[in-house]
């Protein structure tokens, strides 16, 4: 307890070091306060879908903070190359002028930096917004700050130290996070933009979306409960066993709901076997929607289960409730879905908040959240939200 202690309080003392460097220098570089009208405006914010997802509450309040003028997103998936998600779902939104996409390839060299940094000079920006993620390091945050003063920013803001590795996990046993959500909206907030920091904006102009796929007409004609159900994930540490799924989709199909299979393309053989191991009686759709038409058929649905990925950020930003399954690698709530409408189960263990992508202890922690815990949680959810449109009655307990 006491080692815990002192570790707390030396990351404190660090984080207070650290951002107090920061502020300086930005203050240095940028002494005036925020312009409250700006022409040309950049947000820069990396990673994959949630990451993604859950900024767009402070992209939306960096649009009404500057109404009248070009937002652009700049944006790189990082270590998944050629992912496109940001123009997926961004492209069709109007509250959005333009999406500036980079791979890291596109930046290994003095040469392709200094280029790239030339490309963003011509784009004139007035107004740079960096947002970072959660475990940014102090030298990516003094090196964004830089390439802020290359491209001649007239003002810029944004970069704060949240972690401090060492003390990550004495952190996790003594302190309540906020949600990525909320992380960056009390970031924005130093800046004074508050505003719809912490509610989700339309991720599409419905107007503008091609959506063909022919499963919706099957769900405007449905007057069963509709699940979703996102098994994939891209760090293995998340995953929960397919054949757990499997038993929970079947049960929920033996309940009266109506059950989709969601993800990637990467995720189509995971859902297909969970599929077949269900009888067939659940609809793989991984890999054959859009980011859009994956929002539209989360929109539609009743509830959304899945372990911390993308679709369950996705689903949470339209609406839908969700039960999450979650390991116990990050401190606990950083990565829940946005809202108070939410379910999240989680195991308790020892090595938690380990930060690893491969647990060495084959996923003990998810491992603990059991079928039955799933299968309680769900029916209650559905029939908190709508009584007898599905049924609840209790199948035969099954074996894990």
């Amino acid at each position: 307890m006491m080692r815990a202690r002192i570790l707390i309080y030396c990351a404190v003392i660090l984080r207070w070091l650290g951002n107090g460097i920061i502020v300086a220098i930005r203050i240095a570089l940028w002494p005036r306060r925020r312009p409250r009208e700006a022409a040309r405006v950049c947000v820069y914010r990396v990673g994959a879908i949630g990451d993604l997802v859950c900024a767009t509450p402070a992209l939306s309040a960096i649009r009404r903070a500057y109404p009248d003028a070009h937002l652009t997103l700049l944006t790189t998936p990082g270590r998944f190359r050629g992912a496109h998600h940001a123009l997926d779902l961004l492209n069709s939104a109007d509250w959005i002028d333009d999406v500036i996409l980079y791979e890291l390839d596109d930046v290994t060299t003095i040469k392709q930096r200094w280029t790239f940094a030339k490309r963003l000079r011509a784009c004139n920006f007035d107004v740079w917004f960096d947002l970072p993620l959660d475990r940014a390091r102090f030298s990516r945050l003094i090196r964004d700050m830089i390439l802020a003063r290359i491209i001649r920013m007239r003002w810029a803001f944004g970069w704060r130290l949240e972690h401090i590795g060492f003390a990550a996990k004495a952190e996790a046993e003594e302190r309540e996070f906020p949600d990525e959500v909320e992380r960056l909206a009390g970031l924005l907030a130093r800046c004074g933009i508050s505003d719809g920091a912490t509610e989700f904006p339309p991720l599409a102009d419905p107007r503008r979306s091609q959506i063909t796929n022919g499963v919706f007409g099957e769900l405007e004609r449905s007057a069963r409960a509709l699940i979703a159900v996102a098994p994939g994930a891209r760090r293995p540490c998340n995953l929960w066993p397919a054949d757990r799924f499997a038993a929970v989709c079947e049960s929920l199909v033996f309940d009266g709901g109506r059950v989709f299979l969601i993800g990637g393309a990467d995720d189509a053989p995971r859902c297909g076997e969970i599929a077949d191991a269900a009888g067939g009686r659940s609809k793989n759709l991984a890999g054959k929607l859009s980011l859009i038409e994956s929002c539209e058929l989360l929109r539609r649905c009743d509830l959304l289960i899945g372990v911390d990925s993308g679709p369950l950020h996705l689903a949470a930003a339209v609406g839908t409730r969700c039960l999450g399954l979650f390991s116990e690698r990050n401190q606990r709530r950083r990565w829940f879905p946005h809202g108070d409408r939410h379910v999240v189960l989680h195991g308790k263990v020892e090595c938690h908040t380990c930060l690893l992508d491969v647990c060495p202890y084959d996923n003990r922690c998810i491992k603990q959240i059991t079928i039955e815990q799933v299968l309680e949680a769900a029916r209650e959810m559905l029939r908190d939200t709508f009584g007898n449109r599905a049924a609840v009655s209790e199948p035969p307990a099954m074996a894990e």
